[in-house]
């Protein structure tokens, strides 16, 4: 578990120039804008109508007034053992609009661009298991570009990608 800790440490202080973050646990999580909060609630596979949304802006764009958020539910409500439900939402073409709906950890945006957003990178795990998605942006929506499931006994793969794998190896 700690390896995935340094490995989303390492992320960050690889892309702090271009990166925001995002996690669950952050303390700094605030209500949403009513236009922002509605369209997470109004979408087809929200699930949690008892839960008060919270979130931040971040700026997926680069543009000067971002329009761009990374939401969840508060603490505990819909959580699973170790990740939440988790909302990008942006405006497009001047409409609000769910741009990626997962169930992560944490979420950061790295430096590559699609369509004009940058891609973004969620993770999440256990001291069982470590994920790893990629995502970029098509123009309507985010779309997976990679993902990985680590698990500690799968050495090919993590020698593979060992740059991205957070449990030790064999040389």
């Amino acid at each position: 578990m700690n390896k995935l800790y340094l490995l989303i440490a390492l992320f960050m202080f690889l892309n702090n120039v271009y990166a925001e973050e995002f996690n669950i646990e952050e303390t700094n999580l605030k209500a949403l804008p009513n236009s922002v909060e509605s369209v997470v609630r109004n979408s087809k596979k929200f699930a949690f109508a008892e839960c008060n949304l919270i979130g931040k802006a971040v700026n997926l764009s680069d543009s000067n007034n971002p329009f761009e958020y990374i939401i969840t539910t508060e603490p505990a409500c819909g959580w699973g053992a170790s990740a939440a439900p988790v909302w990008v939402v942006a405006k497009i073409n001047g409409t609000y609009a769910v741009l990626l709906e997962t169930t992560t950890t944490a979420v950061e945006t790295i430096k590559n661009k699609n369509h004009g957003l940058h891609q973004l990178v969620e993770t999440s795990g256990t001291a069982g298991h470590a994920s790893y998605t990629r995502w970029g942006f098509n123009g309507k929506n985010y779309k997976k570009l990679e993902g990985y499931v680590f698990l500690p006994d799968d050495e090919k793969l993590c020698k593979a990608h060992r740059d991205i794998c957070p449990f030790e190896v064999g040389q």
